[in-house]
């Protein structure tokens, strides 16, 4: 189960009827920082991923594809996780949410420990 979809039920998505998360905006808010995170083990499939984005050439980095992924903020996706209730204080819990999710972490091409996860959480906290 998806910690941010379940942990808090105070966001309203645009045309929802009720407080709801759609699991695609739980993805965007923490996509940036976790793309940082696994940039090292592949940054090849990382620029050809921010280059398909962005339909041309990017500057290589570790940022290419975050930076590439924000140009979606013009779709209306939430930026941050802060935008959807959550707070510093919530961390721990969405760590422990995210550390079930085994069958998504094995597959990372970086293995997260829970320090990795919360500064994940940390870095798609607040965008400024």
């Amino acid at each position: 189960r998806d910690p941010l979809a379940g942990l808090k039920h105070t966001y309203q998505a645009p045309g929802y009827p009720s407080t709801f998360l759609p699991h695609g905006f739980s993805v965007i808010v923490t996509a940036p920082a976790a793309f940082r995170f696994t940039y090292e083990a592949m940054p090849e499939k990382h620029h050809e991923a921010a280059e398909r984005l962005t339909g041309g050439p990017v500057d290589p980095g570790p940022d290419a594809l975050p930076d590439a992924l924000l140009t979606l903020s013009a779709l209306g996706a939430p930026l941050d996780i802060e935008t959807l209730g959550y707070a510093e204080a919530d961390l721990p819990a969405l760590v422990a949410g995210a550390e079930q999710q085994q069958r998504l972490l094995v597959l990372a091409p970086r293995a997260p420990s829970a320090a990795d996860l919360a500064e994940v959480f940390r870095q798609s906290l607040r965008r400024s």
